[in-house]
């Protein structure tokens, strides 16, 4: 078809994978080769700063952590040679002081998958771009779709106008991967409701690497600690720097009165046992400092007419969990086989997506429940009198597909 005036020449595909993280790298990886596919999407290599920092600032992306478990999807994946050659730093233990006074460590050699590890996010998100591009999905980021045009029954049913270095071009596609994280673009887009269920926000900085001398206790270890208005985390990185993270809801007063990497410090100094351990006892004026959404999200549902939500866009984890990088893998790789089911013909493939991510999102709600109801300390404290009951805050009740899937045309 000829471009419409202003626009590039069009592209038309299969599916366009709205989202360049973890999930939507995943899926497009996946459904390459199988089928024509297209990715756009901001490169996420730095957190939303803080207000207080200059413009020029920046701080690297938050989330870590990736769980023994994905060592079986990096192996699917076909990823696995050169995620050990990244050479990312190993999680060999885990120490929490969580409902009770006494630390309790738990060792990964007890874990049946092995350890988990420590990423350099900027090189791990690269890795799965990259690969997907070499198995043949098409890149046009980064960039960003402005507008997206729904047409139930039309040959090509989406229309999109993606804006790559100031120049737009139209892309046709059958099916829309909506892999935007929390925002959820395409999920909003067709007016499926998306309900945040918490506050919660992550602070954290950064830490210089310490002379070996100077080790603190439990070097290498992942540190979790409960506290009076929320929780911490720290863990020590591939490049010898630690990270740092307060977690608590952005409402309350310990939120606000944090606006450095330096008041994060000796909130942490004054706070904590276990993570003041890793706190220089002084830092330098430019720490940096960043805050990030760290609340729960689900969709109402994860799939619709001509489109389906993976990772975060999907369901996305309290940091608590430690199953953010996991679950993006994963609902990439599945989103994806649920997509070629769906090309091909199987009218169940969408409505098995929506009942599957159902399932995941009561599966996360019951352990993330069962976790924050170990600590008892403070129940007084608004943080956890929100969260002493999240199962059913977060239940999910079945949907009718028939009902959705008119919605969703509908409202397109």
């Amino acid at each position: 078809m000829a471009a419409a005036v202003g626009l590039v020449f069009a592209e038309t595909v299969d599916v366009l994978v709205v989202g360049a993280g973890p999930a939507g790298a995943t899926a497009a990886l996946q459904l390459a080769g199988h089928c024509s596919v297209a990715m756009v999407g901001r490169e996420p290599l730095t957190t939303l700063l803080t207000p207080l920092l200059t413009a020029q600032a920046t701080v690297p992306v938050i989330g870590e952590s990736l769980p023994s478990a994905a060592r079986v999807l990096l192996h699917d994946l076909g990823l696995w040679p050169q995620f050990v050659a990244q050479g990312h730093r190993p999680a060999w233990s885990h120490v929490s002081l969580w409902g009770d006074t006494q630390p309790v460590q738990r060792d990964a050699m007890l874990d049946p998958h092995g350890h988990g590890w420590h990423l350099d996010r900027v090189r791990f998100d690269a890795l799965l771009r990259e690969a997907a591009v070499q198995h043949g999905a098409l890149w046009l980021g980064p960039g960003e779709v402005r507008n997206m045009t729904h047409t139930p029954g039309a040959s090509w049913p989406w229309r999109c106008t993606v804006e790559s270095d100031g120049a737009p071009r139209l892309v046709q596609a059958l099916l829309l991967v909506d892999a935007s994280g929390r925002a959820a673009r395409v999920v909003r887009h067709v007016g499926v409701k998306v309900q945040r269920l918490d506050r919660l926000v992550c602070l954290h900085t950064w830490l210089p690497a310490q002379a070996e001398a100077a080790q603190p206790a439990w070097p290498g270890a992942t540190l979790i600690e409960a506290a009076e208005h929320g929780w911490w985390y720290s863990a020590d990185l591939p490049d010898g720097r630690s990270v740092l993270a307060f977690h608590t809801d952005a409402d309350l007063r310990s939120a606000r009165a944090c606006k450095t990497g330096n008041d994060l410090l000796q909130k942490a100094q004054h706070e904590t046992r276990l993570i003041r351990a890793r706190c220089p006892w002084a830092v330098g004026p430019d720490a940096p400092f960043g805050v990030a959404p760290a609340h729960s999200q689900r969709v109402q549902q994860a799939a619709g007419a001509d489109w389906l939500a993976v990772g975060d866009a999907a369901l996305a984890f309290d940091p608590l969990a430690s199953q953010g990088l996991l679950n993006s893998l994963y609902t990439g790789m599945e989103g994806a086989a649920a997509a070629l089911r769906y090309l091909g013909g199987d009218a169940m493939a969408l409505p098995g997506w929506v009942a599957q991510v159902q399932g995941i999102t009561q599966a996360y709600a019951r352990n993330l429940g069962a976790y924050y109801a170990m600590e008892q300390r403070w129940p007084q404290q608004t943080f956890w009198q929100r969260r002493a009951a999240p199962e059913e805050t977060m239940s999910v009740r079945p949907l009718r597909w028939q009902t959705l899937h008119r919605r969703t045309e509908s409202t397109a």
